[in-house]
């Protein structure tokens, strides 16, 4: 199994860590986050390039007239939120329910209301599973945060479940994908490994994966395509200089 596979080179990513300057840690980070951001942006919206992106980490205050400017916004919070992930990570903050709402309110910052529960049902057109009513989320919450803390849960499966729970709950009206995959590389990070990210190219197994631990409750194969991209990026990493 793949996860087997990630789990046995996590100690030659730590050591290669080590090795490696600061300055040059940082130039992957800073690397990663662009395409990060870029592939975050284009998952859901196809009009910002990379450059577009990569023009607007450098100065937020770059307009674009012919682009969406709520996607130009949330492009940018989605920067701000995942430094604050990485900060936090560094830190060793476990996730709570104030981080979690806190990062929401930082990806759609200008947008809409952030860091507050739904308080109305959703309807996902097109999706094989229905977000648990409104009146449910605040148990529903508690429940996720209690079983997080699962000492038995742990690595690569851990991360899984932290994305997927918030994915199959929807607690909030907008931004739970995003915030899913903050929080997937949160987990991934609080557990020394790499952040990666979802491509558009990889969105059908992805949603996939997603679906079928939604209605069968089944984490293996997500946990399964999750170790795959944490195994690339870790080899490339390891690969480099």
């Amino acid at each position: 199994m793949k996860v087997q596979e990630v789990e046995t080179l996590k100690q030659t990513l730590l050591n290669k860590k080590k090795a490696i300057s600061e300055v040059s840690l940082a130039a992957i980070a800073n690397e990663f986050d662009k395409h990060y951001i870029f592939e975050s942006t284009c998952f859901d919206n196809g009009d910002f390039t990379y450059e577009d992106v990569s023009f607007l980490l450098e100065d937020h205050s770059r307009l674009f007239p012919d682009k969406d400017e709520l996607v130009r916004k949330a492009i940018i919070n989605n920067h701000h939120a995942l430094k604050m992930v990485h900060k936090l990570a560094l830190e060793k903050r476990p996730i709570t329910e104030s981080i979690v709402k806190d990062l929401h309110q930082i990806l759609v910052e200008g947008i809409i209301p952030g860091g507050v529960y739904r308080n109305r049902d959703l309807f996902i057109l097109g999706a094989k599973h229905v977000p648990p009513s409104y009146l449910k989320i605040f148990s529903k919450m508690d429940t996720y945060f209690a079983d997080m803390n699962d000492p038995k849960l742990q690595g690569i499966t851990k991360a899984a479940f932290v994305h997927l729970e918030i994915q199959k709950i929807y607690p909030f009206m907008d931004a739970n994908g995003r915030l899913a995959r903050l929080l997937l590389n949160y987990q991934l990070e609080l557990d020394g490994y790499l952040p990666i990210s979802i491509t558009k190219g990889i969105r059908n197994a992805y949603f996939k994966n997603i679906d079928e631990y939604k209605i069968n409750k089944n984490i293996v194969p997500f946990t399964e395509f999750l170790a795959e991209l944490e195994f690339n990026r870790i080899t490339d990493f390891l690969n480099r200089g």
